[in-house]
């Protein structure tokens, strides 16, 4: 049976002008319960408005974390 040949997968090069708003990732997560919420927002307030949105109770039990678009990482694969 004959070898497949591998394609070769070329990386883009990130290009800031595509982005026209800031957009993060948002986890809120219930350590009671041990689940989570993800939402996208464009600042803290956007998404907690998206959270009060879902109804949740026991507003006490809930974390924020968030994921900027600025990670150390080896960038974004487009």
């Amino acid at each position: 049976m004959p070898k497949r040949k591998k394609k070769s997968r070329q990386i883009k090069e990130y290009d800031e002008s595509r982005v026209d708003v800031e957009n993060n990732v948002y986890l809120f997560h219930n350590v009671k319960e041990n689940l989570h919420f993800f939402t996208n927002g464009t600042n803290l307030d956007d998404a907690c408005n998206q959270f009060d949105k879902a109804e949740f109770q026991n507003r006490g039990q809930w974390k924020i974390f968030v994921e900027c678009g600025h990670q150390p990482s080896d960038g974004p694969t487009i």
